[in-house]
């Protein structure tokens, strides 16, 4: 039976959210086994603290690789296709890092891992954003794949703690070779699903493009919301074919071209790497060693409480979820900035005067942190940047997004226990990651416009030079914005004329 309509949509967000559990249990398994005795008499402790870093990180290292590689060569196979490698890659890498019994081959597996790691992450986004038919429906999307590598790594941190009870080898192996069984249901469910009716257009195949436009919609594009769609489509490409259009370095600098296409790139890199600068991977990768060294914690409460706190930042994620639309990404962006900097300012003052009660207090204040992070920053920046790339260039604008997300999370997780480490630093180490809480409100009220309640291919009339709102193409995507938003017209070429300071 051909799956059509919404139950289409419906399973492209189960074989999304099946992957971002595989990116969430990988993100998350390390942090609650390294203190484990088996772990650590498998790999030959005592190890150095370059070492260990190293190990952690080289996974970030390596989706960072993945992700230049999706956008070296992203439309030469379709966003499914790179799924689906993705996920059998990683499905290799956990083989070596489960059987591994040295940090040289753990390091191998990690690395095989988080290249498969960076195919999936550059383009689930993309593919259940194109594959969504409601604009209303399509933040919520995007951001549910966060909320589902939120779940991962909860389950692992809480299956980690519930090894603490086991013996033997499992006590590690068991939770790192079981990122297998959520490789392989995504891999199932995906399978049977079709590549996205914009992938086929961009790359010249209309023929494929109908059919797929007519699963989504259920009906002809000849016809209807699913001929609006197509014509959407096409006129999107249209405008991009244009010499004005094209993307040229400089313009990643000061562009001036008529989409702005090297600008929405760059906004996209900066937002989701600041996403990384803010403390994300170096709470969530120490998580246990947060609680149990630098908090005093009994190493039992710390594993726990590493599981609550992962827990806290599931549920915050699916409440963002409910309510993403209520808000515009700005609101969400801003208001997150603002909450997060002052409980990591917080916890910053409590952690350098260390102490029973200090150590409670901040173990509080970090739950505080999550549960603000949960519905904003850890999700919204991943909704934002798959909104504002152009079709051509969506392959290369939200994997290069992602790929500074792997950079700025490989040098907070690699350096971070380092600094806090050495003697001279420890607790300061904070204060870095507090400076960019507080930057990241401000970047996003400068330079980050408003992209709730239209299609993707709508939004490029907010980023469009005045010259071009009165081509053909620009007139078939300003077709029904008024009655779809609320929005006029003349207000988006209000929002472009404002915005356009930040170029």
């Amino acid at each position: 039976m051909v799956v059509v309509g919404d139950q289409l949509y419906r399973n492209a967000l189960i074989a999304g959210g099946l992957g971002f559990i595989t990116f969430g249990w990988d993100a998350g398994v390390l942090g609650g086994i390294l203190l484990t005795p088996e772990f650590q008499s498998a790999m030959k402790f005592p190890g150095d603290t370059w070492t260990i870093s190293m190990t952690t990180s080289i996974f970030l290292l390596a989706s960072w690789l993945g992700c230049i590689i999706v956008s070296c060569f992203g439309l030469f196979a379709g966003r499914r296709t790179w799924i689906i490698m993705g996920e059998i890659i990683q499905i290799v890498g956990t083989i070596i890092s489960a059987s591994s019994y040295g940090w040289g081959q753990l390091l191998a597996g990690r690395l095989v891992i988080g290249i498969g790691n960076g195919f999936c992450t550059s383009m689930i986004p993309v593919f259940v954003a194109e594959m969504a038919v409601h604009v209303h429906k399509r933040g919520q999307g995007v951001n549910l794949m966060i909320g589902c590598a939120s779940i991962g790594t909860a389950l692992a941190y809480w299956v980690d703690f519930g090894m603490v009870f086991a013996s033997g080898q499992a006590v590690w192996r068991f939770p790192v070779a079981f990122q297998i069984f959520w490789s392989l249901l995504t891999l199932a469910f995906i399978w049977p699903l079709p590549d996205t009716p914009r992938y086929y257009f961009a790359k010249g195949l209309p023929e494929e493009g109908d059919v797929v436009l007519e699963r989504m919609f259920n009906q002809t594009t000849s016809e209807g919301p699913a001929e609006t769609a197509k014509k959407d489509i096409l006129a999107s490409l249209e405008l991009e074919k244009a010499d004005t259009a094209r993307l040229r370095i400089k313009d990643f600098f000061w562009d001036t071209s008529d989409l702005q296409a090297a600008r929405r790139i760059r906004t996209g890199v900066i937002l989701v790497g600041g996403a990384y600068l803010i403390g994300t991977n170096m709470i969530f990768y120490y998580m246990t060693t947060i609680f149990q060294v630098y908090i005093g914690l009994e190493p039992l409460t710390a594993s726990g409480l590493a599981g609550a706190a992962t827990t806290v930042l599931a549920i915050t994620n699916i409440i963002g979820v409910i309510f993403m639309e209520k808000l515009g990404r700005r609101k969400w962006l801003i208001g997150g900035a603002i909450g997060q900097s002052i409980f990591l300012a917080a916890f910053t003052g409590l952690i350098s005067t260390p102490g029973e009660a200090t150590g409670a207090a901040a173990a509080a204040m970090l739950f505080c942190w999550i549960a603000v992070f949960g519905p904003t920053w850890g999700p919204v920046t991943y909704v934002y940047a798959s909104e504002i790339m152009p079709l051509r260039y969506r392959h290369i604008g939200f994997a290069l997004s992602i790929s500074s997300q792997w950079v700025m999370a490989f040098v907070t997780v690699f350096a971070g226990p380092i600094a806090i480490a050495d003697e001279n630093v420890g607790w300061k180490t904070w204060i870095w990651f507090l400076v960019f809480n507080v930057l990241a409100g401000p970047f996003v009220y400068f330079c980050c416009p408003e992209t709730r309640g239209r299609s993707l291919e709508e939004i490029d009339l907010i980023f469009m030079s005045e010259s071009m709102h009165n081509t053909d193409a620009a007139k078939q995507l300003e077709h029904d914005i008024g009655s779809q938003n609320g929005s006029s017209v003349e207000e988006i070429q209000e929002t472009h004329s404002v915005e356009k300071s930040a170029v």
